[in-house]
């Protein structure tokens, strides 16, 4: 008889990630940019996280929308307990964890679930039986609304081929061993090194393994059990995602990873005619996989394809804002991870429009009418935004930049992250009402602004006293150099210049994003 887990790791919770491509304000952005009618984020619409873990993107998305009705759905009760727990402290009450299984989901009875608007489902196809793929896909089958969109990222075979007997022996490897998922890993990636150290001829028929095996070491332990150490875990071929999406009444519309919808940057540049010359959307993104060795694919499908009339679609182009992040453009001006590598941005386009996003947000009609981008052609500066976005650079807004119940929202939630952070929980971000995402940071971020946030005054001595008492009690180390501080004047030096810089550099943008008042 299956145990309830049907080989998925269970022992130890999976890590609290945010992901910022299955916020409905960048699944709208993307969907807008393909020329397809994404849903109209302003109006009440209905949200559907498939695996949502510990549901912190989830809670993110319903505090940044809480004109949205939000369901999360995982089978492990831990992590249903998990957001829970965050969303009560938050009082969010849009938002509803439920433990279920993909087959429940998929046989639940009429009634006993809302049609949505959004259903995603991130890092779940791949790891996941055929039988449970089939049940989620039939799911969404029953509960998407026609012109709804819906994610998948998967693991694709053509950049994970090598690894598939490598990962089976990681596997047989813990399950030899008695340890906890996550406490066994150690032990298993030193057994695979071993192998490879004894000059077993995989390694060596497969150079390009050690690399891969390199990055996985760097990885928190409770991803590693996770990501390779469950029974099932099949790298899938587009085609045979889309195929079965098609049962669906869905059809692929691109890749919510942006650069690969623009082919000079996401195949090899003698690869792109190939594209050019090929209609058939299975074989076009077959090519692309092959073309660029993919590993993993996010795309975005709509049921029911009906492209936007083109003087819609110009108009709601022109309306695209987007909010700067404050980061900081390095020498030589912005980088941009693409599929082919990093690309550096053509400074005359790109710092122009990075001046502009200091001050604030920048439309696509306000970029035009600029010196920089007077003349160019809209596919350029379309070009140029979606880069900006996919390189953390910038973020589109939701409509009217936040309502005033989605600032409350988030700061009730970015309050409760403060509050699990000085609990010892790992969760270093801030929701911004603005942009229906996260400020990424660090842990001590959160604490600072959960001490503003809770009405105390900026003041650096003040501050730097109550975030010392807050590490001591949470156990956590004042590090230098990924070495702990023992020395009480050094520890609060430490604290205090990462107070100072905070106040400095980092406020200006949160309360430009939302996250604080001003």
């Amino acid at each position: 008889m299956a145990k309830w887990d049907e080989g998925y790791v269970t022992d130890v919770a999976y890590t609290s990630n945010f992901y910022r491509e299955i916020t409905p304000v960048w699944l709208a952005t993307t969907s807008l940019l393909l020329g397809h009618r994404p849903p109209d984020l302003a109006k009440p619409f209905s949200y559907a996280d498939l695996g949502c873990g510990n549901g912190f993107t989830t809670l993110v998305v319903a505090a940044t929308c809480p004109h949205a009705d939000v369901w999360g759905f995982d089978f492990n009760p831990a992590h249903v307990e998990f957001a829970n727990r965050l969303a009560d402290r938050a009082s969010l009450r849009n938002v509803r964890f439920v433990e279920a299984s993909f087959a429940a989901l998929d046989t639940a009875q009429d009634g006993a679930l809302p049609d949505f608007d959004l259903m995603v489902s991130h890092g779940v196809l791949s790891w996941i039986s055929p039988d449970n793929r089939q049940h989620l896909i039939a799911a969404v089958t029953k509960r998407l609304k026609p012109g709804g969109l819906v994610y998948l990222s998967y693991n694709v075979t053509t950049g994970w081929a090598a690894m598939v007997p490598v990962r089976r022996l990681m596997r047989m490897l813990a399950l030899a061993s008695p340890d906890r998922s996550d406490i066994a890993v150690p032990g298993v990636l030193d057994f695979v090194d071993r192998l490879k150290g004894a000059g077993a001829l995989f390694f060596q028929a497969h150079p390009n393994l050690e690399s891969r095996l390199a990055d996985v070491r760097k990885q928190d332990a409770r991803y590693i059990a996770h990501e390779y150490l469950n029974e099932h875990w099949h790298p899938l071929m587009f085609a045979d995602v889309a195929g079965e999406m098609l049962e669906a009444k869905c059809r692929y519309i691109g890749s919510a990873t942006l650069p690969e919808n623009i082919d000079t940057v996401s195949v090899p540049t003698n690869v792109a005619p190939l594209l050019a010359e090929t209609r058939d959307p299975m074989l076009r993104e077959t090519l692309r996989d092959v073309g660029c060795a993919q590993s993993f694919r996010r795309d975005l499908y709509r049921k029911g394809t009906v492209p936007m009339p083109g003087p819609e679609q110009q108009m709601r182009l022109h309306e695209l804002t987007i909010a700067g992040l404050g980061v900081a453009m390095p020498e030589g001006g912005p980088t941009f991870a693409t599929p082919m590598g990093n690309v550096t941005g053509r400074p005359e386009i790109y710092q122009p429009l990075l001046s502009m996003l200091e001050g604030g947000q920048v439309s696509v009609e306000q970029a035009l009418q600029s010196p920089a981008c007077a003349g160019r052609p809209l596919v350029e500066v379309l070009q140029a935004f979606s880069l900006l976005i996919a390189g953390g650079y910038a973020h589109p807004i939701l409509p009217d930049g936040g309502t005033t119940a989605g600032r409350d929202a988030c700061r009730r939630l970015n309050l409760a992250i403060a509050q699990a952070n000085a609990n010892a929980a790992d969760l270093p971000r801030l929701a911004s009402p603005v942009i229906g995402s996260v400020v990424g940071g660090d842990v001590l971020e959160t604490l600072v602004a959960g001490e503003l946030l809770a009405g105390e005054p900026a003041d650096i001595e003040a501050l730097t006293t109550e975030l010392l008492e807050v590490l001591g009690r949470s156990g956590r180390n004042v590090q230098r150099d990924s070495q702990p501080v023992t020395d009480p004047t050094d520890r609060r030096r430490i604290v205090a210049e990462a107070v100072a810089t905070m106040l400095e550099k980092r406020l200006p943008v949160l309360r430009r994003l939302g996250v604080l008042g001003t």
